[in-house]
């Protein structure tokens, strides 16, 4: 690569990183909340796979379909576990700058 290259792409990142600085507040803000999604999108699986279970007749077409659900539904919040955990940092550091 040459130096001008080098040059340009530095500059091309320095502009990327300051409009996230300026946005930082409602991409946190976004990421959050579109994380709690995958929590309530979990959950309705599951919901929706127990009221199968419940209303459904006992026959081993219908125990695939609600226990699909319900298994989809945990790796839905598992999914939601692992990035609440991962994303855990962020959201006190929102929390602190709130507060000065």
């Amino acid at each position: 690569m040459e130096k001008n290259d080098v040059d340009e792409k530095l500059i091309r990142w320095n502009d990327i990183f300051g409009e996230l600085i300026l946005d930082a507040n409602d991409l946190v803000k976004d990421l959050l909340t579109n994380i709690n999604y995958i929590a309530i999108f979990g959950a309705a699986m599951m919901f929706i796979g127990a009221f199968l279970a419940v209303m459904g007749d006992i026959q081993i077409d219908s125990f695939l379909i609600f226990g699909t659900w319900m298994l989809f539904g945990a790796l839905q919040l598992w999914r939601w576990y692992k990035l609440r955990s991962k994303y855990n940092r962020l959201r006190t550091l929102q929390s602190e700058m709130k507060t000065i």
